[in-house]
């Protein structure tokens, strides 16, 4: 019993450091934020910090699947609130556009500078395309999405693009923001119908300025 309190503990000290650190991170950039400032601002000691993680990456590391946690349980919520294939991704893109415009610009690049970040993104990858996957097919069937297009092609085709982007270092020059609405979302307009294109359009109008 005292086993399991003590555990219990630990994990919600756990999660406490990593909601700390990830604010930090978020609102300052990786880069700026020391394992010092995330002891400082916890107000406990530095070795007390890396008893829990042994050094930035664990951290970093640890903040990025968090997230990735909660974008799944939020995606989770909103296919059992709605059915409607472009209401899901509009509803998962608002959430995304607000996280992404209380971030620090630097911050999506700077996650990637870590390589057991990227290897963890990239295992993440064949859930993102049965995600997209899904919603395009899905979309067909309710006459927003074309019967035309290849689904397999077309989720890869949007991976590759968002891969693309990063590996070239282009997200430290670019709005996130602004890339969402302006390439990823025209990037699926090109697979709806003209019904999905007016809901698309009314979309992007709605959030670009």
């Amino acid at each position: 019993m005292d086993t399991e309190l003590h555990e219990q503990r630990n994990e919600r000290r756990r999660i406490k450091v990593i909601d700390c650190a990830t604010q930090l991170f978020r609102s300052k950039g990786v880069r700026e934020v020391t394992m010092d400032d995330i002891a400082g601002a916890l107000r406990i000691s530095k070795r007390t910090l890396y008893q829990m993680f042994r050094g930035k990456e664990e951290l970093v590391l640890a903040c990025v699947k968090a997230e990735v946690e909660a974008d799944r349980c939020r995606r989770l919520e909103i296919e059992n609130d709605t059915a409607d294939a472009l209401e899901r991704l509009f509803r998962n893109i608002e959430y995304k556009l607000v996280d992404l415009r209380n971030a620090h610009s630097d911050y999506a690049k700077d996650v990637r500078r870590y390589a057991s970040v990227r290897t963890f993104t990239a295992a993440c990858r064949e859930d993102l395309l049965g995600v997209f996957r899904n919603i395009l097919q899905l979309g067909c069937a309710q006459g927003t999405i074309r019967p035309d297009i290849h689904f397999e092609q077309t989720t890869q085709g949007l991976l590759y693009l968002v891969d693309g982007v990063a590996a070239t270092g282009l997200f430290a020059e670019i709005n996130v923001p602004d890339f969402v609405l302006n390439v990823l979302l025209v990037y699926v307009r090109g697979c709806a119908t003209d019904q999905g294109r007016t809901r698309i359009d009314e979309f992007i109008n709605k959030h670009r300025f």
